[in-house]
């Protein structure tokens, strides 16, 4: 599939930024706490910028090396055609295995608070349509798609958090590392994770219409995204408590419940689900469209359309029928997403790095 689309950096960065932010708003709190209590917000904010700045230099670096390739198409550049193939299609697991968590995020979110009733097929076949029929229209409609969400995105939580500001009281942060380093460490794993995310720049870079400065716009992006996610935890523990926060399975919809200002500030948490129901299903037409893109690249098909579909019957299949109840949802987030998912974020992309300077040094 031949790919002419532009997009500029400043909508990569707002891409990225909902990308991200879309699903650690609403488990990172519970996830933090858990390990570090009161520290939540160090084990949410420093060690996964510090990540997310690794993860972004490799890639961006790797996208010097190959400024007109995605990572489908420079892994085989890289490591020969076979090769090559395989960590592409590995690539594709990884995005697919993404996406299946965020449709799932999305349709148990939704059961648990709002529409007990609704079959989960419903719900996931119905966020597959809408991010397939996304996806098919290209990356430039996605990116006006964020151009106009953004501001109600933003405006919406932020309102949250500052109407949240009338029953915080800071005693509840209080004490800071009482039990030490370790468990803010083991505190930072997903969010570290979800930080990494931001390796999808590797295959957008090409499309960005000026690629030098997307370093910068990516920087700029991961504060942002700290200073967001600093700020969820912050309020969060601050008005429930650490070992409240910890208890139910989305603290930050909790939160939003327990707001009431007289007549004036009531029942937010209906608006702010339209919200966040914005920027997942941004999320996953993103991901429907690197997967297809991938599979265009990887096997050289003229149409996004097959791909696209393939997809689709994937994401529906493992979702609902692979993956267990809620509470397996937030273990698999919890513990075993962060470890797979920092593989393909930061291990291979360094792997791949090294492998490119060797064969640009043997060159010369």
């Amino acid at each position: 599939m031949e790919q002419k689309e532009k997009i500029t950096g400043t909508q990569i960065a707002m891409l990225l930024f909902i990308f991200v932010t879309s699903t650690i708003i609403i488990y990172v709190p519970g996830f933090a706490a858990k390990d570090a209590q009161e520290s939540a917000w160090l084990a949410a904010s420093i060690p996964p910028l510090t990540f997310g700045l690794l993860t972004l230099v490799v890639v961006c670096k790797l996208g010097s090396y190959f400024p007109k390739l995605t990572i489908f198409q420079y892994c085989e550049v890289i490591m020969g055609r076979f090769l090559g193939k395989g960590f592409g299609i590995a690539y594709i697991i990884f995005l697919l295995v993404m996406d299946v968590l965020v449709l799932r995020e999305f349709s148990d979110f939704l059961i648990i608070t709002t529409l007990p009733l609704t079959p989960r097929i419903g719900l996931l076949a119905s966020a597959v349509a809408l991010a397939s029929y996304g996806a098919y229209k290209g990356l430039e409609v996605i990116a006006r798609a964020v151009q106009f969400i953004i501001g109600i995105y933003l405006l919406g939580f932020i309102i949250v958090i500052l109407l949240a500001l009338i029953n915080f009281e800071v005693g509840r942060l209080l004490p800071v590392m009482e039990e030490g380093l370790m468990p803010i460490i083991r505190g930072a794993m997903a969010p570290a994770a979800w930080y990494g995310e931001i390796c999808i720049l590797a295959m957008l870079f090409p499309y960005g219409n000026k690629t030098a400065e997307l370093k910068k716009k990516g920087v700029i992006t991961l504060i942002a995204i700290t200073l967001f996610v600093t700020a969820d935890v912050v309020v969060t523990i601050g008005v429930l408590g650490a070992s409240e926060t910890c208890a139910p399975t989305f603290p930050f919809w909790t939160l939003t419940r327990s707001i009431e200002l007289s007549e004036v500030a009531q029942r937010l948490e209906s608006p702010l689900l339209v919200i966040w129901i914005s920027g997942i299903m941004i999320k996953a037409t993103l991901l429907s469209y690197l997967m297809g893109l991938g599979l265009t690249q990887l096997f050289e098909w003229k149409r996004i359309k097959t791909a696209l579909g393939i997809c689709a019957i994937s994401e529906l299949l493992v979702a609902d029928v692979l993956i267990g109840n809620a509470s397996q949802i937030s273990i698999i987030l919890r513990s075993y997403w962060p470890p797979f998912a920092m593989v393909f974020e930061l291990v291979i992309p360094t792997f791949l790095l090294g492998m490119a300077r060797l064969e640009k040094h043997f060159k010369r």
